[in-house]
């Protein structure tokens, strides 16, 4: 994430090192994040410092007040002020609509009245609550077969990074379908068509077929299927979730995966 610093006004250099570090640093809706705003005063008393989102004030410490602490309405910012202080706001209850740009100005009292502003991006996201799926046509292929499969992820926010992998090896190409579920959420939807080689095949005969999926930088998950030597007999589909029940989050997907097969 990038950090600006802003030096307003400097009287004499009494004003050093301001940071802003955001924990953690992707939040996740609903939990608890902290800010803190690091500073050197370097012996000049406080004056105040200002927590600002986008260009709205919402947290203010000036130790020269009664009470030093003051909190400006802001929709979906909840300030623990028992857990905030000079140095660090504490928010509950993160929603989506804080990601953005999150600031903190300190200004030094006389007779200096030094000013510096530091600024970082808040991201508030939201992690898949399950596995990624993947469905596959057929559960067994030889080489110069045809495999066709798709990868679907539950629904977060941003939406998941997908990528599939043959025995290691990555496949395909990166066309993910993205799926407004509402809420702010979105499912992603990778489908793979690839002619099985060689090289695909392990010493078993088997093919590994491996989805995975990222959402920013804290999250990663993978599942796989081993996929066999195809045989006379028919084989059904095969499917890394037990069904498309009706009453599951992932019907809609279901529906657009089988139909999406069914047309090939």
């Amino acid at each position: 994430m990038t950090v600006r610093c802003v030096l307003l006004f400097a009287g004499a250099l009494s004003l050093q090192n301001v940071s802003l570090v955001i924990l953690p640093p992707a939040v996740q809706r609903g939990q608890q994040a902290t800010l803190l705003c690091n500073y050197d005063l370097e012996g000049s008393p406080l004056y105040a410092v200002k927590w600002y989102r986008g260009i709205w004030e919402f947290y203010r410490f000036s130790p020269n007040d009664n009470p030093p602490t003051k909190i400006f309405p802001y929709q979906g910012i909840h300030v623990d002020v028992s857990m905030s202080n000079a140095s660090q706001v504490v928010l509950q209850q993160v929603g989506f609509n804080l990601s953005g740009n999150i600031s903190c100005e300190v200004t030094t009292d006389a007779p200096s009245f030094t000013t510096a502003m530091v600024s970082q991006e808040l991201m508030v996201i939201e992690l898949p609550k399950k596995d990624p799926l993947i469905h596959t046509e057929k559960d067994r292929y030889d080489v110069g077969d045809t495999l066709r499969a798709n990868c679907s992820s539950a629904p977060s926010k941003p939406a998941a990074s997908l990528s599939f992998f043959l025995n290691e090896n990555p496949v395909g190409y990166p066309s993910t379908r993205f799926f407004n579920v509402g809420d702010g959420l979105m499912t992603s939807v990778l489908p793979l068509e690839v002619r099985v080689d060689p090289s695909h095949i392990s010493p078993s005969g088997n093919l590994t077929l491996r989805c995975t999926a990222l959402v920013a930088t804290v999250f990663r998950k993978s599942v796989e299927v081993i996929l066999g030597p195809r045989t006379s007999e028919p084989v059904p589909e095969r499917v890394t979730s037990p069904s498309c029940d009706p009453r599951s989050s992932h019907i809609q997907i279901c529906i657009i995966l089988i139909s999406g097969l069914a047309l090939r």
